[in-house]
């Protein structure tokens, strides 16, 4: 699959803004951190900025997450403010100096935390979400049940995948104040993450009562392209980008992106295409952008083009999505020295520990699916991925691995629990094509794979290349 500005609180806690700590407030971001995406591709994950769940979580939301994972990137412009602020660096150092002095400081132990993350929406570092996740805790070991706190921590739990728990903390807030706007977004984001769309429907119907605007439409179109209705996705996403805030170029350029993504999971690549030039038109290095155009690129047959912006992209961050499909369009250029160098460091980024595992987990299980590594561990690691958080792309995956290793009933029993959420994409049209002509029913196989092609971009290079070999018989 994981924004925005304007949205005011109504809380009956006390406020972040009346402890010194930055609240939402009319005309501004307020405080919901958030993606995916994923993705995938990927996360648009804010610090105090309310983000939606387009993120790098999502496997077909490359960056942002996805959920990819996360869809941020490239450095903060320098001297760079917002709204009178002092820039990011000037932040932390003021409120690193604070707790330096005043260790016991249990508010800028938060909004230490709550900078450190808002950088690392920007840089895409997974460490500096968990500096930020500690100091929260902290914070919290200070000052136990402190809701604006407990919401900080949801958030930057949602941009470490930690879903379920966001969702707790969302939960504890809104048992303190049901009208809580930045914990209601919350709950809805980690709702659609964790396979449970009706609860996500409910959060965002009760948001919209409190603060409608385009971080709600551009929730509403994660929702709808996680439930199968892409064009629903669309519209809304253009109704967002219509109405996004223009005093924060950094929110405009979200905004962008995320209608450059629905329209290519639609399969509109002119659209898909012009969101993403205007989101790196306000910020080159932004990777969700770079990575999206990429793909543009490479299905209207750019392929030197597709290369080098997923070059500009991995040279930002090295995220395994990026990498794999940079190797898999070199590899079809005949540069399999250069795909086998890609492919070996999405490998690589697989052993470096938990932290990439947990972000990264469902892009490197996908990469290892399509590439030759279909194990029984790989297997193993996607059942287990889909009863931890158990959505439709989760299954999607589950499915995709018992077809690898050739348990086509089991498959096909996988892929309609990934239809029961409404789910319906090219990916998984083509996963469900390829399962059903290895069950014989090649009539439903080509209508399938046919109709999954027929979503031009939303397929990956490699997938579109496999459905058309499969259509042919070889």
């Amino acid at each position: 699959m994981t924004t925005s500005t304007g949205l005011h609180q109504a809380n009956q806690a006390p406020s972040l803004a009346s402890h010194g700590l930055r609240e939402a407030r009319p005309g501004r971001a307020f405080g919901v951190l958030i993606a995916a995406v994923l993705i995938a591709a990927g996360t648009y994950v804010a610090s105090p900025s309310f983000r939606p769940a387009v993120s790098p979580v999502h496997p077909l939301l490359p960056v942002p997450g996805d959920v990819a994972p996360l869809t941020g990137g490239g450095d903060p412009a320098p001297g760079a403010t917002v709204d009178g602020r002092l820039p990011i660096a000037d932040r932390l150092a003021f409120w690193a100096k604070r707790v330096d002095a005043t260790p016991g400081d249990f508010l800028s132990l938060a909004q230490l935390a709550l900078v450190e993350a808002e950088k690392s929406r920007l840089t895409v570092d997974l460490e500096g979400y968990q500096r930020a996740l500690a100091d929260v805790n902290r914070s919290l070991a200070i000052l136990p049940g402190y809701p604006p706190t407990i919401r900080a921590r949801g958030s930057i739990r949602f941009a470490l995948h930690d879903f379920a728990g966001a969702l707790a903390d969302a939960k504890v807030v809104l048992q303190a104040s049901p009208t809580n706007a930045s914990a209601l977004a919350l709950l809805g984001d980690a709702s659609i993450e964790l396979g449970r769309p009706a609860d996500a429907a409910a959060a965002f119907d009760a948001l919209a009562k409190i603060a409608p605007g385009p971080w709600l439409d551009v929730r509403r179109a994660r929702l709808a392209s996680a439930t199968g209705d892409p064009e629903r996705a669309l519209s809304l996403a253009r109704k967002a980008a219509a109405g996004a805030p223009s005093d924060d170029p950094a929110e405009v350029g979200f905004y962008d992106y995320a209608l450059g993504e629905y329209a290519r999971l639609a399969g509109d690549a002119d659209a898909a295409r012009a969101g993403y030039q205007a989101a790196l038109m306000i910020r080159p290095t932004d990777v969700g952008a770079l990575v999206g155009l990429a793909r543009i690129d490479a299905f209207d047959g750019r392929t030197a083009d597709a290369i080098a912006g997923l070059s500009a992209a991995a040279a930002i961050v090295p995220q395994p999505e990026t990498l794999a499909l940079l190797g898999d369009l070199e590899q079809g250029s005949g540069d399999p020295t250069a795909a086998a160098k890609r492919y070996k460091t999405v490998r690589f980024i697989e052993q470096l520990g938990s932290l990439q595992g947990a972000v990264y987990d469902r892009q490197l299980l996908r990469f290892e699916l399509d590439h030759g590594g279909a194990s029984a561990g790989v297997l193993a690691a996607a059942q287990a991925s889909v009863a931890a958080r158990p959505d439709s792309t989760g299954h999607d995956l589950a499915a995709w691995a018992l077809y690898r290793r050739g348990r086509f009933g089991e498959a096909a029993a996988e892929i309609k629990l990934a239809h029961a959420y409404g789910s319906n994409d090219a990916r998984l049209r083509f996963h469900e094509g390829a399962i059903s002509l290895a069950r014989g029913d090649l009539e439903a196989g080509h209508a399938l794979l046919t109709s999954a092609l027929a979503s031009g971009p939303a397929l990956d290079p490699i997938e579109r290349a496999e459905a058309v070999r499969l259509l042919s018989g070889d």
